[in-house]
């Protein structure tokens, strides 16, 4: 969805319209321009995939398995400490007080770091 078509689904739908969904991560920036119609019309901005080339997966590569080659969330990571997942969590909330990742978790230490992120400032 672009940003006309949020803006066109907010004339139909008014306020029955809370959120859109589209795949953002730092390694996937094309629905980058709908940030700021979401935050103008006060919509969630769910991203989908939102560590998307921070760790491999099917929606990324196939193929592959293990974790992606160093990304611009890893540097940042070692020097404050965290994971780059983390960083790339805390990323996605700068970008608009709409933005609201939800990452896939599996187990209990992977949901406490993705958590940290709300308190990392970059």
């Amino acid at each position: 969805m672009d940003g006309a078509q949020i803006r066109t689904a907010y004339e139909i739908l008014g306020p029955r319209l809370v959120s859109v969904r589209n795949r953002f991560s730092p390694a996937h920036l094309s629905t980058r321009d709908t940030l700021g119609p979401c935050t103008e019309l006060g919509l969630a901005f769910l991203p989908w995939s939102p560590l998307g080339g921070i760790s491999r997966s099917a929606v990324d590569d196939p193929d592959a398995a293990g974790p992606a080659p160093d990304t611009p969330c890893h540097s940042p990571a070692r020097t404050r400490g965290v994971s780059p997942q983390q960083v790339c969590l805390s990323w996605q909330l700068a970008q608009s007080s709409v933005a609201v990742p939800i990452p896939g978790a599996r187990r209990p230490a992977s949901v406490r770091d993705s958590a940290g992120a709300a308190g990392l400032h970059l």
